[in-house]
């Protein structure tokens, strides 16, 4: 039996675990859960009879009191956001090996976290489903030269002229369920730049070495190419299961029929490229990881600090673009050698930020 945590118990990540156990009735022990203040969070204590966190404000001593009176073997990190990586941190400080679904924790701590975890004795696996799926495909295969990151292409790949898009539109996915800002971010392909930063640090490939591909039906995940020329890949239907199940059983438990079967007698998968002109974002994350240090983290942040102003109506949807690409014109080549760099290179860039929504929100 498998004891588990999850943070962001009531979220999508943290809401598809527990369907999880609940319906495939897996060998996983619930030993707590973790939200911000959510009536839910109680209902789902009862049910497996685990001790409970309201994380209110995102309170990393709270939090690292409560995991310090925990017994488990893995933390299920499902925070969304950058307030995920403090979050990440505790639990590897704490002797825990991390199930990680917080694609932030890598790409603000990117420089430094895998050391820091590797001085703690502890992993990191990746939950995100095309992360989840390379690092199957790597531990499978000795030469890996290539990943290809497969992207839905989100609402508006066929949608050229993108200045008048609502709200509604911009969170209407073609193929995924997920929170309001991943949402934004799958939009404007910021999700997949994200993506591109994370695979970069996880797997240590430079960003030459990574492609990003177009599969609108959301069935394969990611693709290895190896040194041979030769390219593997897995297929799945579009569902987060298997990528936390896997995560959280860690090759420990036998995992069976976790995964729908496809149809391939009546299964179509197309592939398609991207443009730099439509999705400046997921260039700009590109360029980020090519010059690291504190790119990632402006560009994370920027996009953060975006992606809310149009979700609170400040700005329109093109702008969460001028907005982040304004930013990274400003000079982050500095070392980021722990979280207090992170933590002060964070705030400069939600200033700088802050400042561009304001001013468009005044001109508007």
């Amino acid at each position: 039996m498998r004891r588990i945590v999850i943070l962001g118990a009531t979220g999508s990540i943290g809401g598809t675990c527990i369907k999880a156990i609940r319906e495939h009735k897996l060998p996983l022990f619930v030993s707590g859960v973790v939200a911000n203040s959510s009536p839910a969070l109680e209902s789902i204590a009862a049910e497996f009879s685990c001790p409970f966190l309201y994380m209110r404000n995102h309170d990393g001593n709270d939090l690292r009191n409560f995991l310090s009176s925990i017994d488990a073997d893995i933390v299920l990190n499902g925070i969304a956001g950058s307030s995920g990586l403090e979050a990440t941190l505790t639990a590897l400080d704490l002797g825990f090996d991390v199930a990680l679904a917080n694609k932030e924790s890598i790409v603000l701590g990117g420089e430094y976290l895998f050391s820091f975890a590797s001085e703690k004795g502890r992993r990191i696996i990746p939950v995100d489903s095309e992360h989840s799926c390379l690092y199957s495909l790597i531990n499978a295969f000795d030469n890996v030269s290539r990943l290809i990151i497969t992207a839905s292409g989100g609402p508006f790949y066929e949608r050229k002229d993108t200045s008048h898009v609502t709200l509604e539109e911009a969170l209407a996915h073609p193929t995924w369920k997920m929170g309001r800002k991943i949402t934004i971010d799958s939009a404007t392909l910021a999700n997949k730049g994200l993506e591109v930063i994370e695979a970069g640090y996880l797997f240590g490939f430079e960003a030459k070495n990574i492609s990003v591909t177009v599969h609108r039906q959301s069935v394969v995940h990611s693709i290895v190419q190896l040194g041979n020329g030769a390219y593997y890949a897995q297929l799945t239907p579009p569902d987060m299961t298997l990528p936390i199940v896997s995560a959280l059983a860690d090759g420990k438990i036998e995992l069976k029929d976790i995964v729908r079967p496809l149809d391939f007698g009546n299964l179509t998968l197309t592939f398609g490229p991207w443009s730099k002109e439509q999705f400046p974002l997921l260039d700009a994350a590109y360029k980020a990881l090519e010059k690291r240090h504190g790119y990632p983290i402006l560009f994370n942040m920027s996009n953060e600090v975006a992606v809310n102003a149009f979700l609170d109506g400040r700005i329109a949807f093109d702008d969460i673009a001028r907005v982040v690409l304004k930013c990274m014109d400003e000079d982050f080549m500095v070392p980021v050698r722990n979280y207090e760099d992170t933590k002060a290179l964070m705030a400069r860039a939600v200033e700088k930020a802050d400042g561009l929504v304001a001013a468009i929100d005044n001109s508007r």
